[in-house]
C-alpha cells in the first residue's frame, strides 16, 4: 500500500488498484467521468513518485502529456507514494 496525496486529499492504494478506484473505495472525492481513459476529466500532474499509466485515449492523455508528468487516475498504478495535483 502506498500513501498517495492529490490536493489536500491522502489515501492508500495497492499496486494493483488504479488511483481513481482506491480513492473512491475510501470515500476521497475526485473529478472523474467515464473511469475508462477515455475522457480526461480525471488527469492530474505528478509531482513525486513511480507509477505507470495503462493504455488510455490519445485524446484523453497524449504522449506529450505523459512525457510531462501528467496521468489519468482511472489508468495509474503507484509503484511508490504519490504526490500529485489535479491539472
Amino acid at each position: 500500500m502506498y500513501r498517495i496525496m492529490i490536493g489536500g486529499d491522502t489515501f492508500f492504494c495497492p499496486e494493483d488498484k488504479d488511483l481513481l478506484k482506491a480513492a473512491r473505495s475510501q470515500r476521497v472525492h475526485l473529478p472523474f467521468g467515464c473511469a475508462s481513459g477515455g475522457c480526461g476529466l480525471c488527469k492530474v500532474k505528478v509531482l513525486k513518485g513511480d507509477y505507470e499509466v495503462d493504455v488510455c485515449s490519445k485524446d484523453a492523455l497524449s504522449d506529450e502529456e505523459r512525457d510531462q508528468g501528467y496521468a489519468l487516475l482511472c489508468k495509474t498504478y503507484p509503484y511508490s507514494p504519490i504526490e500529485a495535483e489535479l491539472a
